[in-house]
């Protein structure tokens, strides 16, 4: 559980209009909607690692009452480039009333050596 020790920890965005909250811990994105009717389609996230990202944790999933609204098996690449003081981002689908957490699941130096 490196995440709970992790000295990185970071808040990229705060939307009181969108009611999202986007913060990081170690490898992992955490991103909130708490608007009670919008869902965000393609909405772009800050984070400072590069590389693949996949969903490791999803309040939306029937598991725990949701409506299982997030294809787990889809994998989340980041771009380059400044967005909410990160270097990087990447784009997600952020349902209403949901928090969904991922996780760096490859390096870009990983992906890089593979291909």
């Amino acid at each position: 559980y490196e995440f709970m020790t992790s000295e990185h920890q970071y808040i990229s965005r705060k939307d009181e209009g969108d009611r999202m909250i986007v913060f990081e811990r170690g490898d992992l994105v955490f991103v909130f909607n708490f608007h009670w009717t919008n869902n965000y389609s393609d909405y772009r996230i800050g984070c400072l690692k590069p590389g693949k990202y996949k969903i490791v944790l999803d309040s939306d999933d029937p598991l725990f009452g949701g409506f299982g609204r997030i294809d787990h098996n889809a994998e989340y690449f980041t771009f380059e480039g400044w967005y909410d003081d990160r270097p990087s981002s990447f784009m997600v689908y952020a349902p209403s009333r949901t928090a969904v957490v991922y996780a760096l699941v490859d390096k870009e130096k990983e992906v890089a050596e593979e291909e």
